[in-house]
């Protein structure tokens, strides 16, 4: 996706395309609320996902105890981290069990040192318990009864770009009712002043009759992904 792209079907979709506006900056507005409502909320229920692998001797300790040790991520600049949604050790450093990973070659077939290596990585995965964490914004994070000194990997959530870039193809129906539907929430007491309008070149009518319920789809959209888009996220951590 693209901000012209996205552009152009919500002036579509609205019938604003080829529309003398009496509104100054128009275009402009549409981008304020795509830029700073649009892309940040729904970065919440599909955000980009990126992992960052680290060991954790590498990340700033505040905080060390029994239970858990408490690590600063790093500041990502320009990128808006919204939450950390897994964590998971790095198996394969952890003990080199993988399909032939680092284990040394033994006697046998190709075949039977195949299953062997996998099996071990099975039983690594049975007794290396599954890590669960707390996640503080901005940057803290809790991890519960750590491996010191290890790798790990985490899946980080970060808003997506302001360019719309990031957002994938099998998002764009989603991104997109939630663009027009908080477009036309945003702009409707402004364009209901210019409903019926005299120019030169004829009468210019807004057709906004349906703009007037944008709030309740609004809500009624947003109750929906509170229902099914908390399903895709699975992260396990203490409250």
């Amino acid at each position: 996706m693209n901000i012209t792209e996205v552009m152009f079907r919500i002036k579509t979709k609205l019938g604003l395309v080829n529309l003398a506006s009496p509104i100054e900056n128009l275009d402009n507005m549409i981008l304020e609320i795509i830029d700073d409502i649009v892309v940040p909320e729904f970065s919440i229920y599909c955000p980009y996902i990126e992992p960052f692998i680290c060991r954790t001797n590498d990340l700033e300790c505040l905080i060390k105890t029994n239970e858990y040790e408490e690590f600063l991520l790093p500041d990502f600049k320009t990128r808006k981290l919204i939450r950390v949604d897994d964590i998971n050790y790095d198996t394969g450093e952890l003990s080199g069990l993988g399909a032939f990973g680092t284990m040394p070659l033994m006697q046998g077939d190709l075949v039977n040192q195949l299953l062997l290596s996998n099996a071990g990585q099975q039983l690594n995965n049975m007794m290396i318990p599954k890590l669960t964490f707390k996640y503080i914004h901005p940057r803290r994070v809790r991890i519960y009864q750590i491996y010191s000194h290890t790798k790990l990997v985490f899946d980080l959530a970060f808003e997506h770009d302001k360019s719309l870039a990031s957002i994938p193809e099998t998002a764009r129906d989603s991104f997109m009712t939630l663009a027009i539907i908080e477009v036309k929430y945003r702009l409707y007491d402004t364009i209901k002043q210019y409903t019926e309008i005299h120019s030169a070149i004829g009468d210019i009518n807004f057709k906004i009759d349906d703009w007037a319920n944008a709030e309740q789809q609004r809500d009624d959209l947003i109750s929906k992904w509170d229902d099914t888009y908390q399903f895709d996220l699975t992260p396990m951590y203490f409250g």
